[in-house]
């Protein structure tokens, strides 16, 4: 069976939840509807009847209360806890990172700092925390895409190597034999492209910059032919942008950037049916080097990002797609403004885990519409990280970028 999942989601989680924002918000907190005048006559006969103890008493529930707007004076307690874990054997940024069959997690390629590419891989195995040696790609890739193949491989593509030639080659990574297959030559060169795993197995690539401009071309990897062939055109040349896998087989392209040193508010949907992209409504903030995730109901939550490429400007809008009506509405906001992020991961129970563009991590209540920060940190803001969900509820964040463009090899783990 084919996976039906987007870049870096191979496998998909059953998702519940505990309290609702109706829930949260259903206390009346009004002491008197007939002002201020109206609750000190409330005071006097309650003094009268009872004393100054019980006034005394009142006044210290009512301190401790939330107040009329539904919120509480004092911060959310942080929910979950970010550890650091054992660190790979190699430092990078913008590699990938993809959950295999058996659960263990490839990490694959990336840059250091003074333009080193990496051409190297290596497995994480969450059973014994332990980072191993797994070959080599044909060719150093950094800012590729990876996907997850129904047939256990792993699909390379794209991404730009030594010098900073944009690359069309693609690769397939065989788990099994631990050995890397050339699959033939993409129609065009894409670095910072989306790969998305469709409903029947294709794998649908988007967008991209070629070394001068971003694309509007987008093409298909049919992994029983081992071929590439060129789907419809997007209605916006777009680069750094997200792809999403909707409940109906559909895909969300959203944002991006047109190479003039601004994002994009545009967006647009593909349809694997008639192999079409249709303009879709606008984003209410231009981003690109933002994050998505699908919701359980559908719906999908995108975050941060940057008014303009690498990171200027930076974003802590959120907002949310819903395929239903075809709108966004805006979802409140993160605690600062991040980019340069990974997938974010939605959870067993439905919340979605926000990490990279900034030392802290996030977590979103689809039901209650907020933020609350995760326990720990990150070492420092770090940009272009890998993360992955594991099927114990866990995610794991693997290296990165910080402000200075120097990678590193640690990485750290997520404990809802």
């Amino acid at each position: 069976m084919y996976h039906q999942s987007v870049l870096k989601r191979p496998c998909g989680f059953p998702y519940t939840h505990r309290l609702t924002h109706r829930a949260r918000h259903s206390e009346n907190y009004s002491l008197s509807p007939s002002g201020s005048s109206g609750f000190l006559q409330w005071i006097r006969k309650l003094r009268q009847a009872r004393g100054a103890a019980s006034l005394f008493v009142f006044i210290l529930i009512a301190g401790s209360a939330p107040s009329q707007n539904g919120t509480s004076a004092r911060p959310l307690p942080p929910v979950g806890r970010l550890v650091a874990a054992r660190e790979m054997g190699t430092a990078r940024g913008g590699h990938t990172a993809t959950v295999l069959p058996d659960f263990r997690v490839l990490i694959a390629g990336g840059r250091q700092e003074k333009g080193l590419f990496l051409n190297s891989i290596e497995i994480y195995d969450p059973t014994t925390e332990t980072f191993s040696a797994a070959g080599k790609m044909s060719v150093p890739r950094e800012a590729h895409v990876a996907a997850a193949l129904g047939d256990g491989k792993i699909l390379f593509a794209g991404g730009r190597t030594r010098g900073a030639v944009p690359l069309s080659s693609s690769d397939e990574y065989d788990p099994e034999t631990e050995e890397f297959t050339p699959r033939g030559l993409m129609h065009a060169r894409r670095v910072r492209p989306t790969a998305t795993v469709l409903r029947d197995g294709r794998v649908l690539v988007t967008g991209g910059e070629d070394g001068n401009q971003p694309l509007d071309s987008a093409e298909l990897y049919d992994l029983l032919t081992g071929k590439w062939s060129l789907a419809g055109k997007m209605t916006t040349p777009r680069a750094n942008h997200t792809a999403t896998l909707l409940s109906d087989g559909r895909v969300l392209i959203a944002g991006g950037d047109r190479g003039r040193n601004s994002a994009l508010g545009s967006t647009e949907i593909y349809d694997p049916k008639t192999n079409r992209f249709t303009r879709a409504a606008n984003l209410h903030d231009a981003r690109c080097q933002h994050t998505t995730a699908l919701l359980a109901d559908g719906r999908v939550l995108i975050a941060g990002g940057s008014r303009k490429p690498d990171h200027d400007d930076p974003l802590a809008s959120v907002e949310i797609y819903d395929p239903r009506s075809g709108s966004f509405t805006e979802a409140g906001r993160l605690a600062g403004p991040r980019s340069k992020l990974p997938d974010s991961a939605t959870l067993l129970d439905g919340r979605v885990l926000v990490v990279g563009g900034a030392p802290s991590a996030e977590v979103y209540d689809p039901k209650s519409g907020s933020f609350r920060p995760a326990d720990g940190t990150l070492d420092a803001a770090r940009y272009y990280p890998a993360s992955v969900q594991l099927m114990d509820g866990t995610v794991r964040i693997f290296g990165g970028y910080d402000s200075h463009s120097v990678s590193t090899a640690k990485t750290w783990i997520y404990r809802p």
